[in-house]
């Protein structure tokens, strides 16, 4: 993973990401999780959350994946709250989010399951 892209995105975010985060991103890559879970590498995740214009529409979240069909995957900048929610691209809104998970972390080690 690249340090740049990642400290090149925290600058475009004004803040740091939390701690429990940026660890999966250095240490894993972008590519598919469990059965449909594609979660995005440092590279990707400008890109990413500029197109699905996430700081507009949800500020102090970021989508850091998708899965596969129409929904993105979103974490709290805020390092306090660990959960995981999905929402669909089409109506990217705090109000519209379903919880995922209650930890990443855990989540992550289940193989990222959506059901």
């Amino acid at each position: 993973m690249s340090g740049q892209a990642i400290d090149a995105f925290q600058q475009s975010l004004g803040r740091n990401l939390p701690t429990y985060y940026l660890s999966f991103l250095q240490d894993g890559q972008e590519g598919i999780r469990g059965e449909q879970v594609l979660l995005y590498g440092a590279d990707s995740l400008m890109e990413r959350n500029v197109t699905n214009d996430t700081a507009l529409a949800c500020p102090g979240y970021i989508t850091i994946g998708d899965d596969s069909g129409g929904r993105a995957v979103m974490l709290a900048l805020d390092g306090a709250e660990r959960a995981v929610y999905l929402v669909g691209h089409g109506s990217m809104q705090r109000e519209d989010f379903e919880l995922a998970a209650d930890d990443f972390v855990s989540w992550l080690a289940a193989d990222c399951p959506l059901d």
